[in-house]
């Protein structure tokens, strides 16, 4: 049965998943919901550099509504971007931490240096208007750009014609950047606003840490009942549902998780910049965020950022890493967990230098690196679903987001609350339903036998941060 507004609700995990269903709830007239995480997001602000890792807390994340073939999340995007432009007016009137925006429409670009668009760029030139998507090649592109309201540099952001370089690629005009900490502290907030005392706060590494599912079993089928959550301080919280939105810490909660999902991580590179002429040519209120060769497997796969913070952050997702843990397929590794990571595999490192070297020539040396990981499904597409493997509809899971889920923020909750009220769309619930065959696009589950596996690469130190070799003594 879908839960009545009476009744407790509890939320494992306050990134995109937990804050946006929450949010949700607190709007539709749920009257006691209860989120839970390991991090003070109060005190620590979803800030990566003051100790959360989650895929939510970081700088920026790239927006884009261009999709190719998948007209579903075209749509979905569309709608979260209407809801980013609303919240900009909202934080701009409550002078919310200053008033600047949360979404930057500064364009995504998405470049190739192949001779002929990528089948996924030539369908976006189709399902997008003429105003909203611009193939770069056309004579009129920077004009179109310009009147769509972007700089010039949204067409060429590499300088490749002067270059006399070859790329090529398709712009979303609609695309920008969005200030991902600062996002998460604004919908926190509209949840403290929207709910009151019906939104309770549970952030912490002992009372908002998640130990362990409570569960009933019945004696008569053998089956068992999620009845609630215990924490790290040994409090039961009970709850007739649990919401469980932990993106890549999924499977450490819901040990079933492993046959739909895979924790992975990328490789970021953090490049601080203080020339005044390479931060106002990269600048966040101009340069766009931008994508190379991203479906060209282990060759391509790159994607980056204006400056933000004085930072170029570029990553690497050609391969994405896996970390096996006993009986858990992969499990997070970053410079906060117990036994921190703060370098990347050297591959991955060795691919974003090649990029950096030929198209970013004010840039020599690498200033930090990080893992940022993902929760992966076989095909790519979400799991939002009540999990088959409890009674009662009493385990919801949300995961799955493979990278995509931030772009998604103004409008997931609404879809996530449906599915979970049972009146979601038909095509959207069995799409993200965990019954549903799903096509192998990604290899997940081999554990310590897998090559992607952290234990068999080579990892990068500061040595390697160079871009053209280490300086001579």
């Amino acid at each position: 049965m879908a839960p009545s507004k009476s009744e407790k609700i509890i939320i494992v995990g306050a990134g995109v998943a937990g804050l946006s269903t929450a949010y949700s709830l607190l709007q539709q007239g749920f009257e006691d919901i209860h989120i839970y995480d390991k991090r003070d997001y109060f005190n620590q602000g979803y800030d990566y550099f003051k100790g959360c890792d989650s895929p939510s807390s970081d700088m920026n994340k790239i927006f884009r509504a261009a999709y190719g073939q998948q007209t579903h999340y075209q749509t979905m995007a569309a709608e979260s971007r209407d809801t980013f432009l609303k919240w900009n007016k909202m934080i701009k009137e409550e002078n919310f931490e200053g008033g600047l925006p949360i979404y930057k429409n500064s364009g995504n670009i998405q470049l190739t240096d192949q001779n002929k668009l990528p089948p996924f760029e030539e369908y976006t030139l189709k399902n997008m208007s003429a105003t909203e998507a611009i193939c770069i090649s056309d004579s009129d592109a920077e004009e179109r750009a310009i009147k769509a309201g972007l700089h010039p540099c949204s067409v060429d952001p590499f300088e490749a014609k002067k270059r006399g370089a070859h790329l090529q690629g398709v712009l979303d005009t609609t695309g920008g950047m969005i200030i991902a900490d600062k996002c998460c502290r604004w919908v926190l907030h509209l949840c403290q606003k929207a709910g009151g005392k019906r939104f309770t706060t549970h952030f912490g590494s002992s009372i908002g840490e998640t130990k362990e599912l409570l569960l009933e079993y019945n004696k008569s089928t053998g089956k068992k009942k999620c009845i609630g959550i215990k924490t790290l301080d040994n409090e039961l919280h009970f709850s007739s549902i649990v919401i469980s939105a932990c993106g890549p810490w999924t499977n450490l909660l819901v040990p079933e998780g492993n046959e739909k999902l895979e924790a992975t991580g990328g490789s970021v590179c953090l490049i601080k910049l203080t020339d005044p002429a390479a931060l106002a040519k990269y600048h966040e209120d101009i340069f766009p965020t931008f994508t190379y060769k991203m479906r060209d497997g282990f060759m391509g796969g790159l994607y980056g950022f204006p400056v933000k913070h004085g930072y170029f952050k570029i990553g690497f997702r050609g391969i994405k890493w896996t970390n096996a843990v006993g009986s858990t397929n992969s499990v997070v590794k970053t410079a906060y967990s117990d036994v921190p990571e703060t370098n990347i595999p050297l591959y991955g490192l060795n691919v974003i230098k090649a990029f950096l070297k030929e198209n970013v020539p004010e840039i020599s040396k690498i200033t930090k690196t990080r893992l940022c990981w993902y929760s992966d499904t076989e095909d790519n597409d979400f799991l939002i679903s009540y999990c088959p493997y409890y009674e009662d509809d009493s385990l919801f899971v949300v995961a799955g987001d493979s990278g995509h889920s931030f772009m998604m923020f103004g409008s997931i909750g609404k879809t996530i609350t449906s599915i979970l009220n049972k009146k979601g769309d038909p095509f959207l619930t069995n799409l993200f339903s965990w019954e549903r065959e799903r096509e192998r696009l990604n290899v997940i589950n081999l554990g310590e036998s897998d090559p992607r596996a952290l234990k068999h690469q080579k990892m990068a130190t500061p040595l390697d941060w160079y871009i053209h070799g280490q300086p001579k003594l």
